[in-house]
């Protein structure tokens, strides 16, 4: 079983018991963090130090922390008061807290050195500017491939289906005498989806992925025409029409920066790993970190 620490488990029956009480009206303006909250031995208590200690936690909790405000402070003043008779006993010069104090040392400052030097390779080399070059090249490069694609045609169309040949046959001659396409869909098609739209299909083209037979006989018709024979597939027989035509639109660059700025940050990571990882002597001894594949 994984070692829980008294404050993860303590931190866990604060939150729970705060979130069945009552919510707190959540005020428009967000209240400022150096706010003093509370006063303990004369030592002040900030909104940010409570804010602090919640980090961590579910984002649904943070995102209402101040439901939760009063039994975080009471918390904290628990953690605080706890501390200092610990202090006071002397337990600053217990081996283990002495171990723990170090190990956390060097994590604050790994993370603060990583932090400044991989802000300074990385995230400050990828400016306005140099965004908004990668932006244009990567438009221009996308204009100068899609130009001349060849046109595509485009139709919308709606269809009956049935069963049987004579019954699509049957709905041609109603339709040819004045019948209402919509309402024999609604009526008389198999397909689900028509009690709903009347079997319209919207707009598609030949990749659209219809079936073959019904692509190649809708793209074959004329705006306003009703298919004269019924178009048979795997599902049964069609009755067409096609509502419009119209070319295709062309692709359109629809790359927003934040994403070019994103991929620019991500490229210069993985090239800044690869220089780092080839000047260090870097030995895998077991890459699965031994687990084992299951049978």
């Amino acid at each position: 079983m994984a070692k829980q620490t008294f404050r993860t488990v303590a931190l866990a029956g604060f939150i729970a018991l705060g979130m069945t009480g009552n919510a707190l009206s959540q005020d428009a303006t967000t209240p400022d963090p150096k706010l003093v909250v509370a006063k303990l031995n004369g030592q002040d208590i900030t909104r940010q130090d409570i804010l602090d200690i919640a980090e961590g936690m579910r984002p649904e909790i943070r995102a209402n922390i101040d439901q939760v405000f009063p039994q975080l402070l009471d918390y904290y003043v628990f953690l605080s008061l706890a501390a200092a008779k610990g202090r006071a006993e002397g337990l600053m010069d217990d081996p283990t807290v002495k171990e723990t104090i170090a190990k956390n040392i060097k994590t604050l400052e790994d993370n603060a050195v990583r932090e400044a030097y991989l802000n300074r390779e990385i995230v400050e080399k990828v400016t306005d500017a140099t965004v908004d070059a990668r932006y244009n090249e990567e438009k221009a490069k996308f204009e100068a491939t899609t130009k001349d694609l060849p046109a595509e045609r485009e139709v919308s169309a709606a269809h009956i289906l049935v069963k049987t040949e004579e019954e699509a046959k049957a709905l041609i001659e109603q339709l040819k005498g004045g019948g209402d396409f919509a309402a024999l869909a609604k009526e008389k098609s198999i397909d689900p989806s028509a009690a709903k739209n009347a079997g319209e299909l919207g707009w598609f083209g030949a990749d659209s992925g219809f079936v073959k037979e019904f692509a190649d006989a809708a793209l074959a018709m004329k705006k306003g025409e009703i298919s004269e024979t019924p178009v048979k597939t795997q599902f049964g027989y069609h009755v067409i029409r096609l509502n419009d035509e119209r070319e295709k639109p062309k692709p359109a660059f629809n790359v927003a920066k934040d994403e070019i700025r994103a991929t620019m940050i991500d490229e210069m990571r993985l090239q800044l790993a690869k220089d780092l990882k080839e000047g260090a002597q870097l030995d895998i001894i077991d890459p699965t970190g031994g687990a084992k594949p299951k049978q």
